[in-house]
């Protein structure tokens, strides 16, 4: 028998493009780079068609696989099938439905799959679990491509990001000083990254934050060096509002964007700190994630002092 599973997810990216992405060898290959996996035959670049097959190469579960899958039906923009012609499982079926609900696009993955080792339990044990984890890194690579992953929104006074799952939010203010004077300094520091510096980071990289920049923030911890590669992606320079957010790049310890904005509330000049975390899609990151929530937590309150 075969275990099967649905995974739903709503954007505000339009149909025929997440449909179209949702084809791209080139797409899929970034969201899966924390399993190394390749593309070593058939189509092996750009978009794949019905009837094209192609074939990759990943390690899961510390054990190299090779699977190649065709794309077996495909209605443009609303559904398409891929399924396995050779591989590990006795079989393997992944159906792709778009549809519209009011101003969303709603994506419905639905996997089935027959282990040819594993029985029932085993499979919804392990390998079901596994295969969620895959998909929700890959759809969220996929709206992050599209600009359709949830944002911090530097630039939005009130923050409503909406459906975030699996990302955790957080946001905090803190008053860090008053009048004209304090403005100048700490809009100057946020975009120089003091919070981050003043909070026992380096930050080896272009400053001011600029778009686009690829910073590496590193950490000492335990006696070992924590490397985070991250992209500025979004910066705001206004009269009452200066601050940027980042995203994290593959090999940072966590998933997600983070921000740090000063505004001004009257004479107050406030700090605000911005966050939208989920684990990392690697090991051994992912397994330490419950630590580095910890972690995490310590880092924000030092945020919040640090440019007072």
């Amino acid at each position: 028998m075969a275990s099967s599973f649905s995974i739903e997810t709503r954007t505000a990216v339009p149909v025929a493009a997440l449909f179209d992405e949702s084809l791209s060898i080139d797409a899929h290959l970034a969201s899966m780079s924390g399993s190394g996996e390749r593309a070593i035959g058939g189509v092996t670049s750009g978009t794949i068609g019905r009837g094209e097959s192609v074939t990759w190469r990943a390690r899961h579960f510390g054990i190299r696989f090779t699977m190649t899958s065709w794309i077996s039906e495909l209605e443009r923009p609303a559904r398409f099938v891929d399924e396995q012609l050779r591989g590990p499982f006795r079989s393997f079926r992944h159906e792709h439905v778009f549809t519209r609900d009011g101003d969303e696009t709603v994506m419905v993955d639905t996997v089935t799959v027959a282990s040819p080792i594993l029985g029932r339990l085993a499979e919804r044990a392990a390998l079901v679990p596994y295969l969620r984890r895959l998909i929700r890194i890959r759809n969220r690579h996929l709206l992050a491509s599209l600009g359709g992953a949830p944002g911090t929104a530097p630039e939005s006074p009130v923050w409503r990001p909406g459906q975030t799952r699996p990302f955790r939010r957080f946001e905090a203010s803190t008053v860090v000083g008053h009048g004209d004077a304090s403005w100048e300094r700490v809009s100057q520091e946020v975009l120089d990254w003091k919070v981050k510096t003043r909070s026992g980071f380096a930050v080896d990289g272009a400053r001011p934050a600029s778009p686009g920049a690829e910073p590496m923030i590193t950490v000492r911890f335990a006696g070992r060096v924590i490397r985070e590669p991250v992209r500025v992606e979004t910066v705001v320079e206004t009269a009452s509002r200066v601050g940027f957010s980042y995203r994290t790049l593959p090999g940072h310890p966590v998933s997600g964007e983070e921000a740090f904005i000063a505004h001004r509330d009257g004479d107050a000049v406030v700090l605000t700190i911005r966050s939208l975390t989920a684990a990392a899609p690697t090991q051994p990151w992912r397994a330490l994630h419950p630590l580095l929530r910890i972690a995490q937590a310590i880092a924000r309150r030092r945020y919040l002092r640090a440019l007072r």
